[in-house]
């Protein structure tokens, strides 16, 4: 009896069609005759195509084309799906009639034309075709008016036969199991091919030869190939000679090749994912990332490609991804001159081009084509540019530089209202100096905590309370009343006249505890960010007001990670034009 195209062969068969692969081929892997292939083509042709699909749409879900098409099609007009010694339908139609109208079997058959024997067959079908759509044993013997001792034979038949079918399918999925283990075996076994052989051998040979400095003509000539072949095999290698390291020997950590075609036949079988690693001995886990790593845009597991793309990934040394693009190097180039931290060009690329995999990196390859001595992709010129402005990599470290001066009157941050924390309201405001050389010019550092939107204020000759006290009353004046609620300081002498700011703005300030960065975090993070601009121990009364303000506007514009990669300025603007910041 031959095998139906449900069968684990009929299914291989039909699969290794679809991958491309040729009918002789298929066969082959398969276990079966060609003849036999082309009848299951035919019945799968039929079949699709009396499912309303397509010519092109049948051709193209074969993955299969043959001048037998033209039959194959004149004979779906023909096919009804009824055996050919079945009675018309017409016949069973009349019969239908005659019994819904009260008749008994007999006097419908009578009236149909058509035999007793035949009737009492077309009973137990209708019974069956009702149950499966979920009709009630007790409504089938009403519309069939049957007794009960026939209705309770019928049920006990479609039982009986449904068990049949689930044992049958069991016992098929286990032979399935069987079968694909012998099948990968036999696969894999079969891989290289006589004439593959042969050309691994001489193309080792030819390698050989050049290792021992033979010219690639003279080296075509001793094995009788023409010398364009071996051009050819030097490009494949980018002209370089292959190093006779020998291939790591299999572990099992890795899935290997067998274990790969045994998961595309059993997953071509039907078989789960989990199904699939009991098996293989494996996590299912294992098989989910195998499937999600190496599945092709049309969902195809294809096994040889997926083993050689595999033990490509897992090669060693890897080529650097700045090194090898030059599209991504430029953009990441071109960020690190405006000042760009690597988090920040990596956020950035990820939003702009969100489908464009080749322009993917995390902040820790730029950290390392950086600052690592042996990386390469980027000049090491490009590391003055990052914020610490080192080349090397320098474990962090604090220094604490006297207790400073005491500040009358002041309001500590745990009085500060609760909702600053939560940054869900803007208008909260963090402050501090930067110092330039010799402690004569500093600058006004302002930051918002909500949209991290940053003011920067040059004082060029002094930075005393007054002093302060105008820049930050200057740069109040210009926001709504709604964008400025509070500020918070440092313990520095600059903020002793506080209480005239608080009467002046209307802005009440918090000051932090003593050696306590981190109560003005979102302050902390710009001053170094403003620090790539003005470096330390540099004179900040050169700057203009002009610069200054680029400066500032270079800043805001900067994507942060912690909107989303969304910019200070986008956010803070939409704060401004918001209907609860009204204008005092």
């Amino acid at each position: 009896m031959l095998p139906r195209s449900s069968s684990p062969a009929g299914v291989r068969f039909l699969a290794s069609i679809k991958q491309g692969n040729s009918l002789n081929s298929s066969a082959r892997a398969s276990g079966i005759h060609k003849e036999v292939g082309y009848r299951w083509l035919r019945e799968r042709y039929l079949q699709l195509r009396q499912d309303g699909s397509s010519p092109a749409e049948v051709t193209a879900l074969l993955g299969f084309t043959t001048a037998k098409f033209p039959a194959w099609e004149a004979a779906v007009a023909e096919t009804t799906g009824r055996h050919h010694l079945q009675a018309n339908i017409e016949d069973e139609a009349i019969f239908w009639e005659a019994f819904d109208r009260g008749q008994s079997p007999s006097q419908s058959a009578l009236l149909a034309g058509v035999g007793r024997s035949t009737a009492y067959r077309w009973l137990p079908e209708r019974f069956e075709m009702l149950r499966s759509q979920k009709v009630t044993p007790k409504r089938c013997q009403a519309l069939l008016r049957l007794t009960d001792q026939r209705c309770h034979s019928f049920e006990r038949e479609r039982l009986s036969r449904l068990a049949k079918e689930r044992n049958a399918a069991i016992a098929a999925q286990h032979a399935a199991i069987l079968s694909s283990s012998r099948y990968a075996d036999q696969v894999a076994a079969s891989t290289v091919s006589e004439a593959q052989r042969r050309r691994t051998e001489r193309d080792s040979k030819y390698w050989q030869l050049m290792r021992e400095g033979k010219s690639n003509a003279e080296a075509c000539r001793l094995l009788g190939m023409h010398r364009r072949t071996g051009t050819a095999l030097r490009r494949a290698n980018n002209y370089q000679i292959p190093s006779l390291t020998p291939v790591p020997a299999a572990t099992g950590r890795y899935l290997q090749s067998r274990e790969r075609l045994q998961i595309a036949d059993l997953l071509g079988l039907g078989h789960s994912m989990r199904a699939v690693a009991r098996e293989l001995g494996r996590h299912a886990s294992t098989i989910k990332r195998e499937l999600d790593r190496h599945r092709d845009v049309e969902g195809r597991y294809l096994p040889r490609t997926a083993d050689h793309d595999a033990r490509a990934q897992r090669a060693r040394p890897k080529t650097h991804k700045l090194a090898t693009n030059p599209r991504l190097r430029g953009l990441v180039q071109r960020k690190l001159n405006r000042c760009w931290s690597p988090d920040e060009i990596s956020g950035w690329m990820k939003k702009t081009y969100p489908d464009d995999q080749s322009l993917r990196l995390c902040p820790e390859t730029i950290y390392r084509a950086l600052l690592l001595r042996e990386s390469r992709g980027l000049h090491k010129r490009y590391a003055t540019k990052l914020r610490t402005g080192r080349r090397i990599r320098k474990t962090r470290w604090r220094t604490r530089t006297g207790q400073g001066s005491r500040i009358p009157n002041m309001t500590m941050i745990d009085q500060r209202p609760a909702e600053v924390e939560t940054r869900l309201e803007a208008g909260h405001w963090e402050g501090d100096l930067v110092i330039g050389v010799g402690s004569v010019s500093a600058m006004v550092t302002l930051r918002e905590r909500k949209t991290q939107y940053g003011i920067i204020v040059n004082l060029p000759r002094d930075h005393t309370a007054a002093s302060v006290n105008d820049a930050i009353i200057g740069a109040f004046a210009k926001l709504p009343p709604a964008l400025k609620r509070t500020l918070t300081w440092d313990q520095g002498i600059e903020m002793a006249r506080h209480e005239e700011l608080t009467k002046e703005t209307g802005v009440p300030v918090y000051f932090a505890e003593r050696s306590s960065p981190w109560q003005r975090g979102a302050n902390e993070n710009f001053n170094g960010l403003v620090r790539q601009y003005f470096p330390k121990g540099t004179n900040l009364a050169v700057h203009s007001a002009k610069h200054v303000s680029h400066v500032m506007r270079e800043l805001n514009t900067r994507p942060r990670k912690t909107m989303a990669y969304d910019t200070p300025a986008a956010r803070f603007k939409a704060e401004r034009n918001a209907p609860t910041a009204i204008w005092g």
